[in-house]
This record gives structure tokens, sequence and C-alpha cells, in this order.
């Protein structure tokens, strides 16, 4: 990471790919602004003492983050206001004025496809689906068929449940049919890596491996 103090109030930082392999972290994390993502924020912020001397004034802090080419970002924070924008908008010009535009649209059309590729992956083998009470989620698991042996795991998190089915053995005909079926009890969110480690993380776990199974049966038992 590469420190820049532009005032008193205003610190770039340049963050390389090598940077963000360093951490363990994707752009996904970054502009999603999940907590590792914030965790590294804060950490940029933190070090900019050390590096160059920064002192944060206040709480509020404004915050710009703009990806460049090779995966890499520029992340520029100030505590000065619309001031603070001002020169952020500024030094970021000044940062990118060293690359050649088309190179960083290419940049960006590939982080863009790069993630986009592995979120269809992750939807073509896991759904998340979202069910308002546990009774919506039991008459759902009830009108999964029998026959059909499905990879799902439960989780509870601020009075809400997530199953997460896994694709495994399914054909692709029966996981689009169980997936349709949801529709009426529940609500479908989209699957990444890291919503199902924040489930995984924050929520608690209820029923692991056959949650569809075990709930079919408590649910036809009465």
């Amino acid at each position: 990471m590469k420190y820049k103090k532009i005032n008193e109030a205003t610190v770039q930082c340049i963050i390389s790919e090598e940077d963000m392999e360093e951490y363990g972290l994707t752009l996904s994390d970054i502009f999603e602004r999940n907590e590792k993502g914030e965790g590294f924020l804060r950490d940029v912020v933190e070090r900019a003492h050390d590096e160059v001397g920064y002192h944060l004034n206040g709480d509020n802090i404004a915050m710009q983050i703009t990806p460049i080419r090779d995966e890499g970002l520029v992340i520029t924070f100030s505590d000065e206001g619309i001031a603070g924008f001002q020169n952020m908008l500024e030094h970021i010009k000044e940062v990118l004025s060293g690359f050649d535009p088309e190179s960083i649209k290419e940049a960006a059309k590939a982080i863009a496809g790069k993630e986009g590729k592995k979120s269809k992956e992750l939807e073509d083998t896991c759904r998340i689906f979202v069910f308002a009470s546990m009774n919506h989620t039991m008459r759902y698991c009830a009108a999964v068929p029998a026959e059909l042996s499905v990879r799902s795991h439960l989780y509870s998190l601020k009075d809400t449940y997530y199953l997460v089915v896994e694709k495994q053995r399914l054909s692709k005909k029966n996981f689009n049919k169980i997936s349709a079926q949801a529709v009426e009890f529940s609500k479908l969110l989209a699957p990444s890596a890291e919503k199902l480690l924040y489930l995984e993380e924050h929520g608690e776990c209820l029923i692991k491996d056959r949650a569809v199974s075990t709930l079919r049966k408590i649910c036809l038992s009465h």
C-alpha cells in the first residue's frame, strides 16, 4: 500500500492486487462493504497515522474508492467535509491521468466479468431462500418430493429463516423445480460466497445438511 498525504485532512492510498491478495480480499468485499471489507477500510485509515502522520479529527469521514487496472484500488479519505470531497476528486484524477483510459475501461470490464462469472457459477449450484416464519419454511419443505435427496442447511438470523439448498446430485430440472416451488413461500436471495460466510458467522445453524427432509418429516408427522 502506498500512502500520500494531500493535506492535513485528506489522504490517498493506492492498493495493489498483491495487497488485496495479502488480505484475502476481493473487490466484492470492498464494494459490498461486508464485514471483511469494512475491517480492511478501517485498517487503511488507521495505518495512515503511522505512514504519513494522519490524525482523524472527529468521527465523520468521507471516502472515495476507485478501481484501477490490475484489480487495484485508489482509496481517498477525508474528514474535511465538502472541501475534502473536492480534494479527493482532484487527486483521483491526478492518479488516473497516468493510465490509458481504454486500459481502465478494460480493467473495469474484466473485474465485472470475473465477479459476474463467480456469481453465475454459484447460482447454478446453490440457492438461498428467505422465509418470514418457521411455518412457511416447513410448508415449503413438506412440498418438496420425498424421493429427492436435497442437501440443505437452515439458519436463523434476526427472526428470519434462511434455507440454503445445494444442487449436488439433483438434476438441473429437479433443482429448478424445487426452486420454483419455493417462490410461493419465500424470497430468493442471490447467492454469493460473502452471504454464505455471513450466515455461517452470524446466523444460528438450526439444521445442518438435511434440513429439507428433517422439516418435511416433522411437518408431515403432525
